[in-house]
């Protein structure tokens, strides 16, 4: 197995909540039904595009969320069948052909990051676009998203563009306390 990590840092203070990262995801993936394998959140407010806040400091803040390619993810260790697994590029991936879709990866995920696809009774989820990835391409909501507010690269090579700028911004993982090793830090 590679010891290769690929992750993503998210800089909260670029994205504007356009959901260009969800739709461009959920069309390029053919992602069907109400399932979504990214979204965007509001930060301080349970209302999309309501600011959190009161005048003159009202704040207007959202976090994209994606599955976190956990380093220890909860999701692989609490699969029955093992079809929720960490593929040798550091990725979390579900082999459909073997889940039988109860949905146990995503009781156990801090992110609920699983999907369950509705037409093949499986689950799914994001996979960083490993077909993108494999033709050294960035993945769809990497490169749609207008505000820049995402940067893709090999997290375990301390050298690399992104591990460098997760350094230099002081970049956490969101809930960290569940102790997987998220993949996708937060400015």
């Amino acid at each position: 197995m590679s010891n290769k990590q690929y992750g993503m840092l998210i800089d909260t203070t670029r994205c504007v909540g356009c959901q260009t990262c969800v739709i461009g995801c959920k069309i390029n993936h053919k992602v069907p039904g109400g399932a979504h394998w990214s979204s965007v959140e509001m930060i301080g407010s349970r209302i999309m595009y309501q600011p959190a806040g009161n005048y003159p400091n009202p704040v207007l803040a959202f976090r994209p969320r994606l599955c976190n390619h956990c380093a220890d993810p909860a999701c692989v260790k609490n699969c029955p069948t093992g079809a929720m697994h960490k593929d040798d590029n550091g990725l979390v991936s579900v082999n459909q052909d073997v889940c039988i879709g109860c949905k146990y990866c995503v009781w156990t995920c801090p992110y609920d990051a699983p999907e369950f696809d509705t037409e093949k009774k499986v689950m799914s989820k994001c996979t960083f676009c490993m077909e993108l990835i494999a033709k050294g391409e960035k993945p769809y909501c990497v490169e749609s998203c207008p505000g820049e507010a995402r940067i893709f690269g090999v997290i375990s090579d301390p050298d690399s563009e992104i591990s460098r700028l997760i350094a230099a911004k002081h970049a956490q993982p969101f809930l960290p306390k569940f102790g997987t090793g998220p993949s996708v830090y937060y400015v």
